[in-house]
């Protein structure tokens, strides 16, 4: 029988040859254009999001997932993404100088001997759900890049302070509830490759890697790829988080990395990269609890362990890193955190969060919480799939498996949380949406599957809703075809009823009033818009494509809601093409939508359209008028993801 320590010596060897295949990437395929981004920016609060927008396209990768035996405790995975903004160092009040960081020990540290089987950094790092109490547990950033935090426990804090052989004996503390400070006594960061990553695209879309090279080639950017997440199955269903992740080629460096997420976050602000990280060995370090009074009770190999029944708060949280409501607050959570080191070697505190706990943090920040209940429950069930959905796909080499921003999901901790969507999460427990497809399409094997929609949303449709090849190209997807958001008996609207498309698009925008049922609720100015561009503004906007001065735009395809599949930009000196939905979008200092027509008002450029958001899949001010008019949240589901339900699966 192989030996856990024989696997560990064939995981490294496995990690070294991944790394050896990521930094070696084939020729650049021939110069065609692309979107240059993956998602949309989401709403940063309360209001309705496009956050849950998959990768625009997908890559074939010359370097694919480490086989990995099962079960086994330890992730072989190398592969991390965290943020980059420039604020993960932010002091707290009172932050004690930096520890100096100790050098890094060889990769073979990471696989040296069998970890104790309660080892909190076990479970930190692995790539799997653990179940307590008959759900999910999901670990969720909650800072990184700092030297100390003050944490405050509501009751008695229990803490287990992670010995050097793994173990960590519980011991419960005496004294006032806190506030309590967690240090960084001295860090050693990991050993590996750091790249940045620009677009994580869809497996299933074995072209899009093409065409998203070739748009960043041609800005200059040489790239290269690889193939993140699993296929896994739960209560007999089928769950696949795999995604080609694009990079930027580069020196492999922290730092180098770090500077050019930098350069290209400043030529390209729509775009908002992150760092991928492939860590051969762990960070390490050491880790104090000190009391009020300063004095150290519990010191911890690397990760301290906290747990309070009724909660625990930390100060200075940072959230919105890379956008406009960029900032620090105090945030609460369930009952247990940890404190450990992360990839660059300084201190990090993850939440343990069970699942239900999760998604009630998670409902109030994707749509508002005064919404009708059924609407809320809707919701309820695409948030809960979500999280299924990026298990394993990120930060494969942190020390969690979500962050708590736009990346993942938006989670602010159990101050979000509100009686409504409370109890929308209550009556949908376990419930995630599931639909039965042929495995074929997405190389899951022969015949019918059950299997995990790509729940995604977006605020406003317009009216219409649309295909998802539309919008991020690919293969179509059965669950997520457009389809009107309106009732066709409703005067002069049967003309729409089986689509709008090119032909009456422009007909469609300029609608005096949508009987849609997003419509109901939705701002008059997010169902029908307008935008003004002045010709220097056009011209400035257009630069980068090297057309000179921009003499026509000409939409080249559009899907079944009218929505726009790519723009042909000419100008004096010559032609260029931008193609998807979101690359339009952001080249035009983000367009609310990509439903418009685009004409001359004078000298000016003038952009006509409707909806809020990239359209495809549930429409989730559409979902609240649907709530208002007496649909249940199995009516909305089904109608949005085409053919899908509701399925429970703990």
């Amino acid at each position: 029988m192989t030996t856990r320590r024989t696997f560990f010596a064939w995981a490294a060897g496995a990690l070294a040859a991944c790394a050896r295949a990521v930094r070696r990437e084939p020729s650049e395929p021939p110069a065609t254009s692309a979107s240059p981004s993956t998602s949309d920016s989401p709403s940063p609060s309360t209001s309705p999001s496009d956050s849950t927008s998959p990768s625009t396209s997908d890559s074939t990768s010359t370097s694919t997932p480490t086989p990995t035996p099962t079960p086994t405790s330890t992730s072989t995975s190398t592969s991390t993404s965290t943020s980059t903004s420039p604020s993960t160092d932010a002091p707290d009040a009172g932050e004690v100088p930096a520890p100096e960081l100790s050098p890094p020990e060889p990769p073979s540290d990471l696989f040296a001997g069998a970890p104790a089987a309660d080892d909190p950094l076990e479970h930190l790092y692995s790539r799997r759900l653990s179940f307590e109490e008959g759900q999910p547990l999901v670990t969720v950033r909650v800072a990184e890049g700092r030297r100390e935090m003050v944490v405050s426990a509501r009751g008695p804090l229990t803490v287990r302070a992670r010995a050097a052989d793994g173990t960590a004996p519980e011991a419960t503390l005496d004294g006032a509830e806190g506030p309590w400070t967690v240090r960084l006594v001295s860090g050693r960061p990991g050993v590996g490759a750091t790249w940045v990553e620009l677009e994580e695209l869809r497996f299933s879309d074995k072209a899009g890697l093409d065409r998203a090279r070739a748009e960043w080639a041609s800005r200059g950017v040489p790239t290269r790829a690889t193939t993140v997440g699993q296929v896994y199955g739960i209560a007999g269903h089928v769950v696949d988080t795999r995604r080609h992740a694009l990079l930027a080629d580069g020196d492999s460096t922290e730092a180098g990395a770090r500077a050019q997420a930098e350069r290209i976050a400043a030529r390209f602000p729509a775009v908002h990269p992150q760092l991928f990280r492939e860590l051969a060995a762990r960070p390490s370090g050491r880790i104090e609890l000190l009391d009020a009074s300063g004095a150290v009770r519990a010191t911890g190999e690397s990760a301290l362990e906290l747990r309070a029944p009724a909660g625990l708060s930390v100060a200075q949280v940072e959230f919105g890193m890379g956008y406009s409501f960029h900032g620090f607050e105090t945030r609460a959570y369930p009952g247990r955190l940890y404190a450990t080191v992360d990839p660059r070697g300084l201190l990090a505190l993850v939440a343990a969060v069970p699942m239900e706990r999760l998604v009630k943090g998670v409902v109030p920040s994707e749509i508002f919480a005064t919404a009708h209940v059924e609407a809320l429950k809707a919701q309820a069930v695409t948030a809960r799939g979500e999280v299924l959905a990026k298990v394993g796909a990120r930060h494969l080499g942190d020390p969690y498996l979500l962050c708590a921003e736009q990346h993942c999901q938006v989670y602010k901790g159990t101050g979000a949380e509100t009686r409504a969507t409370d109890a929308a999460v209550d009556s949908t427990r376990g419930e995630a949406l599931f639909a039965r497809v042929s495995g074929e399409p997405f190389d899951e094997g022969p015949g019918e599957v059950s299997r995990l929609v790509d729940s995604v949303y977006s605020a406003v449709c317009g009216g219409y809703t649309e295909d998802n090849e539309s919008v991020w190209g690919g293969p179509a997807d059965p669950s997520l075809r457009g389809r009107p958001d309106f009732d066709p008996r409703a005067p002069g609207m049967s003309t729409f009823a089986s689509g709008v498309g090119a032909a009456l698009v422009s007909r469609f925008v300029r609608l005096p009033s949508v009987p849609s049922y997003c419509a109901l609720v939705a701002p008059p100015a997010k169902v029908r818009w307008r935008r003004r561009f002045r010709q220097d503004e056009v011209d400035a906007l257009c630069s980068g494509l090297g057309v000179g001065k921009v003499r026509s735009l000409s939409v080249e395809g559009r899907g079944v809601s009218g929505r726009a599949r790519a723009l042909r930009v000419t100008g004096s000196a010559g032609m260029a093409r931008v193609g998807s939905e979101l690359a339009i979008r952001r080249l035009f200092r983000n367009l609310e939508s990509g439903m418009f027509v685009v004409e001359r008002a004078g000298s000016d450029w003038l952009f006509v359209g409707g909806g809020w958001g990239h359209g495809s899949g549930m429409c989730q001010m559409g979902a609240m008028g649907r709530a208002l008019r007496g649909f249940g949240y199995l009516d909305i589901l089904g109608w949005y993801y085409s053919g899908a339900g509701p399925e429970k699966i703990y």
